[in-house]
């Protein structure tokens, strides 16, 4: 993923989780904020982000990185948490 050139899309779900998960921000330095995590290193995963130290929910489109919910940070390893929590019919505390 080429960080320079990719549109980064939140949407207004993914907004208000990170306002909620980890802290007030405008949208746009939230977007700018993101752009810098990505630079400084990221792991996509099947469909979810980490990046910065925070979980997101996304998807990849052509030049075009979408996310759609935000989990925060967190120590658990949010793919594998979802995997277990789907398999045992349970669900994830994130507090």
């Amino acid at each position: 993923m080429d960080i320079d050139t990719i549109q980064i899309r939140i949407t207004h779900h993914a907004y208000q989780r990170y306002c909620q998960r980890v802290g007030q921000i405008e949208k746009r330095d939230l977007v700018t904020l993101v752009r810098c995590h990505l630079a400084r290193g990221y792991r996509m995963t099947k469909g979810y982000l980490y990046a910065g130290g925070l979980w997101w929910r996304a998807t990849r489109k052509d030049n075009v990185l979408t996310l759609h919910t935000c989990y925060g940070e967190t120590h658990i390893d949010i793919p594998d948490a979802v995997r277990w929590a789907k398999r045992y019919k349970d669900r994830i505390a994130l507090g």
